[in-house]
C-alpha cells in the first residue's frame, strides 16, 4: 500500500501532545508510527510518536507480533506501564470486554471472565479497593431464582432470563472504558510500574 504523507498540522499536533518525545522512552527525534500498521490511516488516534530505537525494536521486530489493541490502550492512556511485560496478565484478562458487543459468547463465559479479572485485580497492590469497584461495574448482579412448578417450558421465565443476559452484556459494554480507567489507575500502586 502506498504511504500517504501525514498532514503537517496533524503531525505537529501529535508531536506537541507528546512534547516532541518518544511515547515509550521519552527519546528524541520521534517518528510517527501507525498503530494499525496501515500507512494510509492517518487519523489522530492511530498515530504514536516513537524514537528510531523504539520504532525499530518494538514495532518492526519480525519475530514479535504487534498487539494493536494494546497499542491503542497505550495511545488512549499514555501510561508506559501498559507496554511492560508485568501488565500483560491484566491486559489479557480485560480483553474480553472489547468484544462483548460483537461476541456471542454465552453469558456464563462472560461472567467467568469477569470474575477472573476481579480476582486477579484483588491479588495486586491496592487490589481490594479496585476489585470491589470493578465488581460493581462488571460483576453479575445477584439473581433471584424462580422455579417453574408446572414442569415443561415456562415462556415467561425464559423471556426474563433472556432479558437478564442481554442486560448483563449491555452492562459490560457500558462499563468497559471505566474498568480500563480503573485498571490503568491501579498501575500507579504496583512497584514494577514505577521502576
Amino acid at each position: 500500500m502506498p504511504r500517504e504523507s501525514i498532514p503537517k498540522g496533524l503531525k505537529e499536533k501529535i508531536l506537541d501532545e507528546y512534547d516532541h518525545r518518544c511515547a515509550v522512552c521519552g527519546g528524541d527525534r520521534p517518528h510517527l508510527h501507525h498503530i494499525d500498521e496501515d500507512a494510509t490511516n492517518n487519523i489522530e488516534k492511530n498515530l504514536l510518536p516513537l524514537c528510531p530505537n523504539c520504532h525499530l525494536r518494538d514495532q518492526h521486530n519480525p519475530t514479535r507480533k504487534v498487539d494493536i489493541p494494546k497499542l491503542n490502550l497505550f495511545r488512549n492512556f499514555k501510561d508506559p506501564s501498559i507496554l511492560r511485560p508485568q501488565f500483560h496478565p491484566i491486559y489479557v484478562r480485560q480483553r474480553f470486554l472489547d468484544d462483548v458487543e460483537v461476541n456471542v459468547e454465552p453469558v456464563q463465559d462472560l461472567e467467568r471472565k469477569s470474575n477472573e479479572l476481579i480476582e486477579f485485580v484483588a491479588s495486586l497492590e491496592m487490589g481490594d479497593f479496585y476489585s470491589k469497584r470493578i465488581k460493581e461495574l462488571i460483576g453479575r448482579p445477584n439473581r433471584a431464582f424462580v422455579y417453574s412448578f408446572g414442569g415443561g417450558r415456562d415462556a415467561a421465565f425464559e423471556r426474563l432470563m433472556s432479558r437478564a443476559r442481554k442486560d448483563y452484556r449491555q452492562q459490560l459494554f457500558d462499563n468497559n472504558q471505566y474498568v480500563k480507567e480503573l485498571l490503568i489507575e491501579l498501575l500507579r500502586y504496583q512497584g514494577w510500574a514505577n521502576s
